[in-house]
């Protein structure tokens, strides 16, 4: 009967450890390490093998908030097909696109793709929407085909945004 009370109290000592242990994790960064590191975020089946995870902005509880940008060949071969799809496998843009280095598509084993500094960096506008910009790995961009010509202006805003 001496075990009631003493199994009493360590189950109180645990509890009270837990709710004040439970809070600091989470205020200390607890759930961002859990979203990267525990449980980072799976790349959706039907995309590319060269997609890449960009981190969308910090919310408060949130979890796996960003996108997956990824590169194949288009159907017709004269273009690369990129598409961004959310967390949730749904896609928010897709389209044609071309380097702006060259004027032939980049064959899908051999893109490398890199997420941007910040993920503000990657929205472009396009018409009335706005597109998305791929970072290569070499330096270059792939941009939407109906803002091609625009890869230089591209390219000094991004200078102008980083350091």
């Amino acid at each position: 009967m001496k075990l009631l009370p003493r199994s009493g109290n360590f189950v109180f000592v645990c509890i009270a450890v837990l709710a004040i242990a439970v809070p600091v994790f989470l205020m200390d960064g607890g759930l961002n390490w859990l979203d990267k590191k525990v449980f980072p975020p799976r790349r959706p089946k039907f995309m590319p093998v060269n997609s890449v995870w960009i981190e969308g902005l910090s919310l408060p509880v949130s979890w796996h908030n960003g996108w997956w940008f990824g590169c194949g060949l288009s159907a017709s071969g004269t273009a690369n097909y990129c598409r961004l799809v959310g967390a949730d496998g749904k896609q928010v843009y897709g389209g044609e696109y071309l380097p702006c280095n060259g004027r032939s598509p980049i064959d899908e084993g051999s893109i490398r793709l890199v997420t941007p500094r910040d993920s503000i960096d990657m929205w472009l506008p396009v018409g009335q929407k706005l597109g998305v910009i791929g970072f290569l790995s070499n330096g270059d961009l792939l941009l939407p085909l109906s803002v091609r010509e625009k890869c230089s202006q591209v390219k000094t805003r991004l200078q102008r945004v980083r350091p």
